[in-house]
């Protein structure tokens, strides 16, 4: 018997909580401002993208950028009554076919662009190449001890159902699935 409906950019959201609260390096993430959704990528192909931040500021957290003689501003995004700082989409079904353990690293690994001022900026790590700096497999290993403790944690809670399952078992188990989508926000020019 089915159950009858699971939002899972809402469920994603509540993981994002739980890595706020059991891991140090992520305690600065309010999920209250990180907007979870959904985009489709129906591609097969090994490789590419699961997920990805879009930062809803500049450099530093500016509010506007001025970039060859014009000044660029991020469109004002509000949920439930919030402003906003940074949305990360998860591509279906290609991130809900992933084992657990590489879900979670997807959403390690998105989080861990947030700025650590949680200004709306990402983590700059270089002058040149500043999302992930000189090596992506570095990068990953900036936050992989506390990918692999929370882990632990995680899989002894509910939630663990839930990351086991691919997109087809999501469709099999819930009468409905549903999800947040939200077109992908780009600079706008100021006046």
């Amino acid at each position: 018997m089915k159950l009858p409906e699971i939002n899972l950019t809402d469920v994603i959201t509540l993981i994002i909580r739980e890595i706020a609260l059991h891991c140090e390096a992520f305690s600065h993430v309010d999920a209250r401002r990180v907007l979870v959704c959904m985009a489709t990528n129906r591609s097969n192909a090994s490789g590419g993208t699961f997920g990805k931040l879009v930062p809803l500021r500049f450099k530093g957290g500016a509010g506007t950028l001025r970039y060859k003689g014009r000044l660029y501003t991020m469109p004002r995004v509000r949920h439930g009554g919030v402003d906003q700082r940074y949305i990360i989409y998860f591509y279906h079904p290609r991130f809900f076919n992933l084992s657990p353990i590489e879900k979670l690293k997807v959403v390690f690994h998105e989080l861990y662009h947030i700025s650590p001022d949680f200004n709306g900026d990402i983590r700059r790590l270089a002058a040149r190449k500043a999302s992930h700096g000189n090596s992506r497999e570095r990068f990953d290993e900036f936050f992989e001890d506390d990918l692999r403790k929370f882990y632990t944690y995680i899989e002894k809670t509910p939630y663990m159902k839930f990351l086991g399952m691919n997109a087809r078992a999501l469709r099999g188990s819930f009468e409905k699935v549903s999800a947040r989508r939200m077109k992908m926000p780009k600079p706008i020019v100021v006046g």
